[in-house]
């Protein structure tokens, strides 16, 4: 390989610690309202019944949007 080789092994790649990426990731999360883990999507099973995951708590759809 040279140094203008395009190969993805010259790409720029993100240098920070997977746990720092973790935690700046979690930060920007919602928090569960009912056990306060950081909540990565909400799913809806029907309207008014949804469940937060991870953690897989009941929550209202919507209750997490940020304004």
């Amino acid at each position: 390989m040279t140094d203008d080789d395009p190969s993805p092994e010259s790409a720029d790649v993100t240098t920070a610690p997977v746990d720092e990426r973790a935690a700046a990731a979690a930060q920007s999360l919602p928090d569960c309202p009912r056990c306060g883990r950081p909540v990565w999507v909400v799913t809806v099973a029907e309207p008014g019944v949804g469940t937060a995951s991870p953690c897989g708590c009941p929550v209202v759809p919507g209750s997490l949007e940020r304004e």
